[in-house]
């Protein structure tokens, strides 16, 4: 991939968060490019059915994709490259730009851009490319926390993606919360027999709860641990049971930064500003920032209030 022109702002992941920073962020006037290493729409692409949007119900990955064509007509670029690593450049190395010898990389310049002369201040790689941005937002969000053990049957953490591969079997959902019983809402119409095992009572909302329970092929086990013995007894496991933060493109840069992370591994904003990291220039927001409400909603707020931020800071600077 040829090196592309200076961003304003590249922004890694591609969920409501990263769409809707990078819509606002066009739109005020920056260069933006938008890096996502799997499904455009990140984790919103697996939710069956969206029922508390305002104004959208229905598959997820339809919002999905409706948010991207909305960036991309404002003159986002949405393209797929995993970022492996983020350095920030020292101001020599920043001054100098990379070439490339393919216009067509290069992100359309706005009249109403950051000046050409503002060096760049982050260098990532992309599938094993330099590209360089004068802001990074980090909009990677979570991603399904595994089971601490191994399992000779086949394990998914996306119903909506593997749902296909479990019909007419006896399967087994290991959670308690919403994202368990929603997926098993949506799974058990298609299986032999879905058993739902959790370790504590359920705390999926109550309306939930009453409808997994009508529904005459499902087993609800509570206060059981899961074990390989007895989920090895099933066709086919799937796992709700929470969500980490993926920080793995920001591990080694993160290392060496006092105060990047939350306790529980997220992302810290507030450092002179809400969705500022504690490095200059690197920003984060949605479900990977901590404090989130991690739902879709605030997602595309919280994006949006990240690209305001950004853009101010660019055109300060």
């Amino acid at each position: 991939m040829p090196a592309p022109a200076v961003l304003d702002l590249a922004i890694i992941g591609s969920g409501p968060a990263a769409l809707s920073a990078a819509l606002y962020a066009a739109r005020a006037g920056l260069r933006v490019s938008v890096f996502e290493r799997a499904n455009i729409g990140g984790a919103l692409c697996e939710i069956a059915q969206i029922s508390n949007y305002p104004g959208f119900t229905g598959p997820g990955r339809d919002l999905a994709a409706t948010m991207r064509r909305q960036a991309e007509s404002a003159g986002v670029t949405v393209a797929y490259g995993e970022c492996t690593a983020i350095r920030p450049l020292e101001p020599s190395a920043a001054s100098a730009a990379p070439a490339s010898d393919d216009a067509s990389a290069q992100p359309a310049a706005s009249a109403n851009s950051v000046s050409d002369a503002a060096p760049a201040r982050f260098e990532l790689t992309i599938d094993g490319e330099p590209v360089r941005a004068r802001a990074v937002l980090l909009a990677t969000g979570s991603e399904p926390r595994p089971l601490p053990f191994t399992l000779a049957t086949p394990v998914s953490y996306c119903a909506l993606c593997d749902a296909d591969l479990a019909k007419g079997q006896d399967i087994a959902v290991v959670g308690g919360g919403n994202s368990a019983v929603q997926e098993s809402l949506g799974l058990a119409p298609l299986v032999k027999s879905l058993t739902l095992i959790t370790h504590s009572a359920l705390k999926a909302e109550p309306h939930l709860i009453t409808q997994l329970r009508a529904l005459p092929n499902v087993t609800i086990r509570e206060h059981l641990e899961s074990t390989p013995d007895l989920l090895n007894t099933f066709a086919r496991v799937f796992v709700f049971i929470g969500k980490r933060p993926a920080t793995t493109c920001v591990a080694d840069l993160a290392a060496s930064t006092p105060d990047f992370y939350d306790a529980a591994g997220y992302v810290r904003g507030g450092h002179g500003s809400a969705h500022q990291t504690a490095i200059p220039g690197l920003y984060v927001a949605g479900d990977l920032r901590s404090d989130a409400l991690r739902q879709v909603v605030t997602a595309t707020g919280d994006g949006a209030a990240a690209a305001v931020e950004i853009s101010q800071s660019l055109r300060s600077a």
